[in-house]
């Protein structure tokens, strides 16, 4: 494919992207934002990486896990009905304010793109140099781009990009398609892989604490996961996709130990997000479907009592009817929510990228020919690795591969590595809706009391504003991609 984006070191620092208008300091840098004097790397990618909360969790929105029939809501319940067509350029943050709902953009791409920049600038770099070498917060600039780039094209489809920084312009920015999207993703986290040498890594890395033996093994699981997600626009066996997926295998984490997780904080600025809904504001908005707890309960699935708790006045799991209307009173006591720990303790961590995953993306690429070993093996390996996070025990995870639609049969495997998937992607939101767009299984019924169309939706439009701020684009994007709707297929969704 024909890369046609130039290099990020042509970005100026004083870019700001006009699209959303609007306008966000860089927390305690020191830096007049009209005047940029003296950033300092380290505050910069912190306020960067602080923003992954929103693409991990239901910070903001709930929509994926609703999509995917893994919650439901118990009130409030347009959001499972499909109410919400149009969402802002907007990851959000655990706390309030600026610690809140940040465009993305303006506040997490830019800071990116300055780090890029000032470590690349002659006139900079050897300053910057003292908050990591040079190469190292280039890379993990790029691997950061990289992810949150995925996660929004993933969620739009076609978006602002090669034009998306650059000053006034930036705000009549063309949308590139997918496909040139993902292919410049694929070049950031090669280019970042090759440039990561034996230098210290960044300073304010809150996901690794500059740790670049574990930056690598991000940056190729990242690949990977992207790799397979391509599968069926790319299903040869040693073409695109396939090729990516090699490359980038042998350097993804290989174990539970090594799963990739946001860590939350008790600060009520970076603590874990349902923590600050279901214990600070008391909320009860969403608790488990009668759609994952009938599976769980057919499946003997041990993971139950660990995604949930039974409901109070029965001492039995109970799933909400998916997509109601809201109609009558469903008492809480009724219903299972998510289990306490997952919800109520600030401090537990979100999972970002799993070893169950890496496995299931291995047993779909043996059983598609893209790499030599058993699909049945690699999918028995992501079924026990899911159980083993959960923390299930050996004797309960023996039994449950030795359930009846659990144990392996090749006739239909890639049902059973779809469907497992989907269960070991629980309380990983966007991945879990990706991956159910992609893999359409299992089969999933709309909301009965639908709102709007009808069907459940694989994307999100476009920010209200962008048919008049942004006319032209936003219309050359529709005409490309389809009606700006939430059942408009994206590109790799086949």
């Amino acid at each position: 494919m024909k890369k046609i984006f130039k290099s990020l070191s042509a970005i100026v620092i004083g870019s700001v992207l006009l699209i959303g208008c609007e306008n966000y300091d860089f927390g305690d840098t020191g830096v007049d934002t009209n005047n940029p004097v003296n950033p300092i790397t380290s505050s910069l990618l912190t306020g960067a990486q602080s923003k992954l909360v929103g693409t991990v969790s239901l910070s903001g929105t709930a929509t994926p896990s609703l999509y995917v029939q893994h919650l439901s809501q118990t009130q409030y319940t347009e959001e499972s009905r499909y109410q919400t067509i149009n969402f802002n350029w907007n990851v959000v943050g655990s706390g309030s304010g600026f610690d809140g709902s940040v465009n993305l953009y303006n506040k997490v791409i830019s800071n990116l793109a300055q780090i890029i920049e000032l470590n690349t600038n002659a006139e900079t770099k050897e300053d910057i140099a003292a908050y990591g070498s040079n190469n190292n917060q280039i890379a993990v600039a790029k691997l950061m781009w990289a992810y949150y780039f995925q996660w929004a094209t993933d969620r739009w489809g076609m978006l602002p990009y090669s034009e998306a920084l650059g000053g006034v312009s930036s705000s009549k920015a063309k949308y590139d398609s997918q496909e040139e999207i993902y292919d410049d993703l694929f070049t950031k986290i090669d280019e970042a892989l090759a440039q990561m040498d034996s230098g210290s890594g960044p300073q304010g890395d809150i996901l690794f604490d500059g740790d670049m033996t574990k930056w690598k093994k991000f940056g190729n699981t990242l690949k990977m996961n992207m790799a397979i997600r391509l599968a069926k626009v790319f299903p040869a066996s040693g073409g695109y996709a396939a090729t990516k997926f090699n490359q980038a295998m042998s350097g993804a984490i290989s174990s539970v130990s090594e799963n990739i997780m946001f860590p939350s904080i008790a600060n009520d600025a970076y603590d874990n997000p349902y923590q600050d809904d279901y214990v600070d504001l008391g909320r009860t908005d969403e608790c488990l479907s009668d759609v994952l707890v009938d599976r769980m309960l057919a499946l003997n699935d041990p993971r139950l009592p660990f995604f949930g708790e039974p409901a109070v006045s029965t001492g039995t799991f109970v799933g909400l009817r998916y997509g109601w209307d809201g109609a009558g009173t469903i008492p809480n006591d009724d219903v299972s929510f998510m289990k306490d720990n997952l919800i109520k303790e600030g401090t537990t961590s979100l999972p970002m990228y799993t070893y169950a995953q890496v496995a299931f993306n291995k047993a779909e690429a043996a059983s598609l020919g893209w790499i030599t070993g058993s699909a049945k093996t690699f999918y028995e390996d992501g079924v026990k690795a899911s159980l083993t996070q959960w923390g299930v025990s050996t004797a309960d995870s023996n039994a449950y591969l030795l359930e009846t639609a659990v144990v392996y049969n090749a006739a239909t495997a890639m049902n059973q590595i779809a469907e497992q998937k989907w269960l070991a992607l629980f309380y990983q939101p966007y991945e879990a809706w990706a991956e159910w767009r992609r893999l359409d299984y299992p089969i999933l019924t709309p909301a009965v009391d639908i709102l709007v169309g009808n069907s459940i939706p694989v994307r999100h439009g476009y920010p209200t504003a962008e048919p008049t701020q942004n006319k032209a684009n936003y219309d050359a994007a529709i005409a490309a991609q389809g009606p700006d709707d939430l059942s408009t297929k994206l590109w790799w969704d086949k």
